[in-house]
């Protein structure tokens, strides 16, 4: 029975990481009692699935570093977890500072923390995709497929397993851009249409014009694109159980 439960705590120890930077279970509105209940649970029904972990060649401190090497492993996978909901962010920042609203922050309920109008949209579309189309259970089960490939205590560092985080990471940028591309197109559109029109008519505000134009030009790009956002977003996430298990192949390599 000891055995069962060391197992069943360093599994808990691994999922309860991993929940603590998952998009929408890390939020700060959300309980703490029940994400603890959440990481018992998956630790109950995922432990009872894998062999054995032999405890009686190990002394305290190595306990102690297996125990620290799950918890690293769980915030690994919840950041590239969590990766698509940092491109929207940074794709909110882009198109608020396109539109010119970079000075209009107001309080994010969900991260406590100001953000942009725009950022605060494409978080809440990012979570509503990945609820309603039941991808949070995907991410879920990809990330109860790595035991398969990265069994307790095989993690590793490597030359491999830098160079695939920073190759996931390049996908925020890539996926920001391609968000925040048509507000990009449309910002240097207006902005080389007024250029023009200061040089054809000197006393004309173009300032001021140009800044209200570009809010409203910005705004109805905004709107229309946010479908193509959405497919953005639930194409990332549905790559995601992929990801986790790559990642996982990469660390329990020697």
């Amino acid at each position: 029975m000891d055995f069962d439960f060391y197992n069943w705590m360093l599994v808990f120890m691994r999922v309860s990481a991993f929940l603590y930077v998952l998009p929408f279970f890390s939020t700060v509105n959300f309980p703490h009692a029940l994400r603890v209940a959440l990481g018992a649970i998956m630790a109950l029904l995922i432990a009872p699935l894998l062999p054995h972990f032999e405890f009686g060649k190990l002394d305290f401190f190595s306990l102690i570093g297996v125990s620290f090497q799950e918890v690293s492993i769980g915030l690994m996978l919840g950041f590239a977890s969590r990766m698509i909901f940092y491109a929207v962010d940074l794709a909110g920042n882009i198109v608020g500072m396109e539109m010119g609203l970079n000075l209009g922050a107001m309080m994010n309920p969900a991260t406590q923390q100001n953000d942009q109008a725009p950022g605060m949209i494409l978080f809440f579309l990012a979570s509503v995709v990945m609820l309603t189309l039941d991808l949070h259970h995907w991410i879920l089960m990809g990330f109860e497929r790595t035991y398969t490939v990265l069994p307790i205590g095989g993690a590793h560092l490597n030359a491999v397993l830098f160079e695939t985080i920073v190759s996931q990471t390049t996908h925020i940028f890539m996926i920001a851009l391609q968000i925040s591309a048509p507000m990009i197109a449309v910002s240097f559109v207006v902005t080389m249409v007024f250029a023009v029109l200061s040089r054809a008519v000197p006393q004309m505000n173009v300032f001021a014009e140009s800044f209200g134009f570009r809010i409203a030009a910005g705004m109805i790009v905004f709107g229309f694109t946010l479908q193509l956002t959405a497919i953005h977003v639930m194409n990332a996430l549905r790559r995601l159980p992929d990801d986790l298990l790559v990642l996982a192949q990469v660390m329990g390599r020697h």
